[in-house]
């Protein structure tokens, strides 16, 4: 109803910054936990009536960006599906979640809160949105299968499957990890030596040309759903939002330049990150992945405190979320993806070496 936009419309107010950043931080956190403490089942008034769209891709496909961008123009909540993770600093099943998923492989509960929290979404919402980079069908149909269990018409739920050109894919990847890099003081070529194996310089050319030959090893690492609209967004300009209309039917006005639109929506993804990142999400997902590690005799994210100097344990721990940041960039957070991580001991050597000292030596 119309309180429920006004208060989107507040949201928008306060992510797009017209409020402060702790403002910020604690209305997300307010939203979160208010979302983890309902009870009970998933039924209300508002969730038979609800159009849901379900939009996943393969990392630097524009998810959020999709989802943000439905927000602003066409007043959709949007549900970013990487919730669960970012937040088990502030969760502790979701750390619990996060563990099953990552350590156990056990991928069924994680799922099972995306739809809890998108049929939430839409106890007070008409329209809602839920973004992830699902890459398998049987996730895929798990959070269909329970939505239409909590009260979602399975005629109302469309399936959205964003496609791209792999190499403009891998342009946009390269740009954002040598910006992760450089922002944590590492070189690209640095960064990139910690988690893939190649000779000399990482140049941009021979980043696309890498991720493009590990994308061929790996072409069935994203399956296609069989009912889901395929939409490519491979032009990175307007017609990125003209294909996500046309697939859903939705208009807006022309009056509205890119670039204008563009202004509006990237900053609540910029927001977005900005508080996950402050939250500690990527040390504690360092944490679990360093847990995966050791069950299968690999140490390479481990950090011995024992003995350290205090200061020096938490430079360690900061280069380490740093290059897990630029991997998670390139494959993504599932499971799946981070188990396609190059662990062959050369790599594992320089990862080892750039989180203790801040620098790869090779022998």
């Amino acid at each position: 109803g119309t309180q429920a936009k006004n208060q989107r419309r507040e949201q928008q107010n306060t992510i797009s910054g017209t409020m402060t950043m702790e403002s910020l931080k604690q209305r997300w956190d307010e939203w979160v936990i208010s979302l983890k403490n309902k009870k009970g089942g998933a039924s209300g008034g508002n969730i038979k009536s609800a159009q849901i769209v379900y939009v996943f891709g393969p990392p630097g496909t524009g998810k959020s960006f999709t989802g943000d961008y439905m927000t602003v123009i066409h007043d959709y909540h949007h549900v970013d599906g990487d919730i669960p993770l970012k937040h088990m600093t502030l969760v502790p099943e979701y750390k619990e979640i996060a563990e099953k998923q990552f350590i156990e492989g056990d991928w069924e509960p994680y799922f099972t809160e995306l739809a809890r929290l998108t049929l939430e979404a839409a106890k007070d919402n008409d329209k809602v949105v839920l973004s992830h980079a699902t890459d398998k069908n049987d996730p895929r149909d798990h959070v269909i299968k329970k939505l239409i269990e909590g009260g979602a018409s399975e005629d109302k739920i469309t399936i959205i499957q964003l496609t791209i050109d792999p190499r403009v894919k891998a342009r946009g990847l390269y740009h954002r990890t040598a910006r992760m890099a450089e922002q944590s003081g590492m070189t690209m070529t640095e960064c990139c030596k910690a988690f893939m194996e190649f000779e000399g310089e990482m140049t941009e050319e021979r980043y696309i040309d890498m991720c493009l030959e590990a994308e061929a090893e790996n072409e069935d690492f994203f399956e296609v759903h069989p009912k889901a609209i395929m939409v490519d967004i491979s032009g990175r300009d307007v017609t990125h939002f003209d294909n996500v209309d046309k697939a859903l039917g939705l208009t807006r006005s022309t009056e509205l330049p890119y670039e204008s639109i563009c202004a509006k929506v990237k900053p609540i993804d910029e927001a977005r990150d900005k508080i996950v990142m402050e939250s500690g999400f990527m040390e504690a997902f360092a944490e679990i992945l360093a847990k995966a590690e050791a069950q299968a005799q690999k140490s390479s994210l481990a950090i011995e405190e024992e003995g350290e100097d205090e200061k020096k344990v938490e430079e360690m721990k900061k280069r380490r979320s740093t290059l897990l940041k630029c991997e998670v960039s390139m494959r993504g957070l599932s499971s799946r993806a981070i188990s396609l991580r190059d662990t062959s001991e050369g790599v594992e050597a320089r990862r080892k070496s750039l989180i203790t000292t801040g620098k790869i030596f090779e022998e």
